[in-house]
């Protein structure tokens, strides 16, 4: 389905403030309003996050009490355990937490990260063992603001320090020694969105500042690793976060963690300027792969290794990992795709949620399953998976108008138990009771939304011609990094543009080069789209894109990289039931001679084999539309296509993409037709009459 574009609206008064105060161009100064930022004092903040102050981590609630505790036990030379969670903001609190106490002089601290299938947060029979083991001070890290009762289980033998990020549980901490956690009730710490290894960090300036008196804004140390964690847990990266990445990815390249750096070495990044892509795409799943298939505590020795030949073989073990992870994610997706293949033949086509369960999937990938079916079918969607076919477990992810947790709360009665937030929720459920969650969901799913809401947005900050954006803007754009959640890739966008040069580069053709024609021509590369440079040669496109600078010669120039190229809609374009019959029988004819799917080269071939003028627009409208109804399959990685025949005859208003062409020509389909059929037989019919 195509993307809608929603072009932003700002104010002229305060672009124009912030651009003359800043003495930036007004396009960066459009950028910044659309993410929230309106005054010149936000925007160098923003724009400068390294030179902001760090906040005070005293201003954490009952920070003075957590560190005083825990300096009585450095003193004491007691037993410390730092608890921990099993993803890499786990991993990370942990390290840095222990890389504190270590450095402040304790002896006897050890580190507990729990297994996936002793579940989430503080359990009771772990707490017991390292009670009745004489540690008398515990303190978690990334989790225990759920764990009230755990915690009160064992008051009497040890005490316990709750140091975590996450929204606390209607049942308040009472029985630790503190609880150390923005987002507490009562906190007045201004930044609320700190992942766990933020909070750690935040542990250790405040112990560094009590212990040697160091100035908070001089304190850095493990910034790398808090970074890595921020960027990882998919925090919002403003305000203080901004800086803790900024200044953390900086560090990474002369960090003195050995662990990260001989895992930067695997991931090929050795000497090169660290990106939170880098961290997000390269680094952080190579850590998350030892928690989703082995223990997280191998992820954390990495992190708190001092033997350089010990952190080369641990992370040459998390490369191989993040292979077989990446193999196992394939292997249940195409599983799950064949599901929903299924899922399509029941209803016709017309699929407004997934909920899709699978035998002895590994409970550590489906979350990375579900988020891959969102992508590809933006539908709210639930994998589950037993090992005993007794109990489920699922993940859960959505679209932007469901909120996940919401529709759970509805059907709360079915679930043993689950939890959550707007995107992406967690259940575990008896089996037998699966079919009627999909039920339940589905037409939970269908009250609330409308076909619009299925659309895919893609937000325009500006509608810009490349050809205005100068040298000196590109390089103000560069100061927008790093990106990722709370502030993405700027997005300009023009529309009804030409190009030239258009050429497939990369491996297999995979991507594509090309040049925007305007007052000056402006290269541009579209990774994936290596199949569309006839398009771009032939006829008009919209275009959504981010500048950045290029060198060429020796010589700094603009490029654009594109995020959307889509053929231009033109009005009245849409197909209509006769096209469609038309397009398919096309298809079915084709299939008898290749496999291959190129877009470009089916719409050229249509054309001379009807003698019609179809645009790639109509045609990739036809596409989508076989694809919702299951009358085509294209595996766009392998770039095939198949035909499957179906069972049933198929409506085509079944297809949310004719339903809203339609919708938008405010054309209502004919009576007397109602959308309806079509058929193999049908197609056969009048590819012999046009024969």
């Amino acid at each position: 389905m195509r993307k809608k574009w929603i072009v932003r609206e700002s104010k002229a008064a305060n672009v124009l403030e912030v651009a003359e105060t800043l003495g930036v161009s007004e396009l960066t100064a459009k950028v910044l309003y659309q993410r929230g930022i309106r005054d010149a004092q936000s925007a160098k903040n923003f724009l400068e996050p390294e030179n902001a102050p760090f906040h005070d981590p005293f201003a954490l609630k009952d920070m003075r009490t957590a560190v005083d505790r825990i300096i009585r036990a450095l003193n004491a030379q007691e037993k410390i355990c730092v608890y921990g969670d099993y993803d890499v903001d786990g991993m990370s609190a942990s390290a840095i937490l222990i890389r504190t106490l270590r450095r402040h002089g304790a002896q006897h601290v050890e580190s507990y990260i729990p297994d996936r299938s002793e579940g989430y947060g503080l359990n009771l029979p772990a707490l017991k063992k390292f009670s009745e083991d004489g540690f008398t001070l515990l303190i978690s890290v990334d989790c225990g603001i759920t764990n009230e009762r755990e915690i009160a289980a064992v008051a009497d033998k040890m005490d316990v320090i709750v140091t975590d990020h996450h929204l606390p549980a209607l049942e308040e901490i009472k029985s630790a020694v503190a609880v150390v956690n923005p987002n507490r009730r009562g906190c007045p710490y201004p930044e609320k969105n700190l992942c766990g290894a933020g909070v750690a960090f935040k542990v250790s300036q405040a112990l560094a500042q009590e212990l040697h008196g160091v100035d908070v804004q001089d304190y850095v140390l493990d910034i790398d690793i808090a970074a890595l964690a921020t960027v990882a847990d998919l925090v919002q990266l403003v305000g203080e976060n901004r800086k803790i990445v900024r200044m953390g990815l900086k560090a990474m390249r002369e960090t003195n963690c050995i662990g990260l750096k001989a895992l930067l070495g695997t991931a090929g990044l050795t000497d090169k300027k660290i990106s939170a892509g880098h961290v997000a795409f390269q680094i952080a799943p190579r850590l998350n792969s030892v928690g989703r298939l082995k223990t997280a505590s191998e992820g954390l020795t990495l992190l708190l290794t001092e033997d350089g030949e010990e952190a080369t073989t641990l992370a040459k073990r998390l490369n191989k990992l993040n292979q077989r992870r990446k193999d196992i994610e394939a292997k249940i997706l195409d599983e799950a795709e064949e599901v929903v293949r299924h899922l399509r033949e029941e209803t016709g086509g017309d699929l407004c949620s997934l909920v899709v369960a699978g035998e002895n999937w590994l409970e550590g990938v489906i979350g990375l399953t579900a988020s891959k079916l969102v992508e590809r079918y933006n539908l709210p969607t639930i994998i589950l998976t037993t090992q005993d076919g007794i109990l489920s477990r699922g993940s859960c992810r959505s679209i932007s108008a469901l909120h996940m947790k919401n529709a759970l709360d509805s059907m709360a009665d079915l679930f043993d138990q689950y939890g959550g937030h707007s995107q992406a929720a967690g259940l575990s459920i008896a089996t037998k009771k699966i079919p009627e969650l999909m039920r339940r969901f589905d037409n939970y799913v269908r009250r609330h939304l409308s076909d619009e809401d299925f659309q895919p947005i893609l937000n325009v900050d500006a509608l810009v011609d490349p050809a205005q954006i100068t040298l000196d803007t590109a390089t103000e754009f560069d100061k927008f990094e790093p990106y990722g959640l709370g502030n993405p890739h700027p997005v300009l966008a023009c529309k009804n543009v030409r190009g030239c040069n258009a050429k497939a580069v990369g491996s297999g053709g995979a991507h594509l080069s090309f040049a925007i024609i305007g007052e000056k021509k402006i290269r541009a590369i579209a990774w994936g789209c290596g199949n569309l440079a006839p398009l771009v040669e032939n006829e008009p496109f919209d275009l959504a894109y981010e500048p950045s600078l290029d060198t060429w010669q020796g010589e700094p120039r603009i490029q654009c990289t594109v995020s959307s190229l889509e053929p231009v809609e033109a009005e009245g374009e849409f197909p209509d039931r006769e096209q469609l019959v038309a397009v398919y029988s096309f298809l079915r004819g084709a299939r008898g001679f290749t496999e291959r799917f190129d877009l470009c080269a089916m719409v050229k071939a249509f054309n001379e084999r009807y003698g019609k003028n179809f645009s790639t627009y109509a045609f990739d409208c036809a596409i989508k539309i076989f694809e919702e109804l299951g009358l085509i399959i294209i595996n766009r990685e392998k770039q095939t296509f198949n035909l499957p025949r179906p069972k049933n005859k198929l409506d085509l208003t079944n297809s949310r993409t004719f339903r809203l062409g339609r919708r938008e020509r405010d054309v209502a389909p004919p009576k007397s037709a109602s959308g309806k059929v079509i058929s193999l037989e049908e197609a056969g019919k009048r590819r012999a009459l046009q024969s």
